[in-house]
């Protein structure tokens, strides 16, 4: 009995299954595995959409920035014209305002001067930079996928070619009837050319329209500025984002020294005299020259 006894306290429990326990390691590390590469697959491609979204968010904020920028610089750029054109204004007012009588009395190269100075505008020509990218890239339009920003925007491209084309036409026209009058002088009255282009009526209405065409200046800077703010809520970007931008974009950058003077660069012109390295060739004429004596 204690033989039997002692045999069974030595016996050892043997577990049901030996790979049970291993198995169950072996799918948990598998799972943990899975699970490890989904979430940095997950995190890889959100993180990538999530930069690739920002980036379209850049992309069309800076989109409408330049374009709204476009739109405030042009706007300056007819104010300045018209201020740029008081002394243009207040000398046409005054040969306008003088009698024919008085104006006899001057000189003639001082009227010419005077008419000179009144009629003498610059076109307009702005940056069609912006323009073009908006208008001409489907891509633009699709990233800013806002109908009524990009039909506003496009409207306000449409204004400012309108003014510059209109404008620039009527700086033709001045020209044209101080041109009209020097090839036609007996169709005028007055002594001389300048009093002749005095009497011409469409010159007279071409001096007049100076005060008007700097008033319709201001008027359409004001028109431009109303619609862009207009812009500006449709793309939800605030009035002084847009000028603290086209500020920033008007500054000039470090100031690296005096441009190029064209004058510097032009010599005088050979003569005969300069040509010193070819005075045998001018040896070579007298010589001709006396022998035909």
């Amino acid at each position: 009995m204690e033989d039997i006894d002692n045999a069974q306290d030595t016996t050892v429990d043997v577990p049901d299954n030996p790979t049970k326990g291993s198995g169950n390691n072996f799918w948990k590390g598998l799972l943990r595995t899975v699970l490890g590469i989904t979430i940095s697959i997950i995190l890889t491609f959100g993180t990538n959409s999530l930069i690739l979204w920002n980036r379209k968010v850049k992309d069309r904020k800076m989109t409408a920035m330049m374009a709204m920028s476009n739109i405030e610089s042009f706007a300056r750029t007819l104010e300045l014209r018209s201020n740029r054109m008081a002394p243009n204004d207040s000398i046409a007012a005054w040969l306008l305002c003088t009698s024919y009588e008085d104006l006899e009395l001057l000189p003639e190269k001082e009227l010419d001067g005077l008419i000179s100075q009144a009629t003498t505008v610059a076109t307009l020509n702005h940056d069609h930079t912006a323009e073009n990218i908006f208008t001409n890239n489907i891509d633009t339009w699709k990233n800013l996928n806002n109908v009524q920003f990009i039909d506003n925007i496009g409207s306000c491209f449409s204004a400012i070619n309108g003014v510059e084309e209109q404008f620039n036409q009527w700086v033709k026209e001045v020209p044209e009837a101080i041109h009209d009058v020097q090839v036609n002088p007996d169709q005028y009255e007055g002594s001389t050319i300048p009093m002749k282009t005095m009497h011409s009526i469409r010159m007279r209405t071409a001096l007049a329209a100076i005060h008007n065409r700097r008033c319709w200046l201001r008027y359409a800077a004001a028109t431009l500025r109303f619609f862009n703010l207009q812009n500006m809520a449709a793309i939800g970007i605030s009035e002084q984002e847009v000028m603290d931008f086209t500020t920033a974009r008007e500054k000039k950058g470090e100031d690296v020294g005096t441009p190029p003077d064209a004058n510097s660069f032009y010599t005088n012109a050979y003569t005969l005299d300069s040509l010193t390295s070819l005075t045998h060739l001018t040896d070579r004429i007298e010589e001709l020259k006396a022998g035909k004596e």
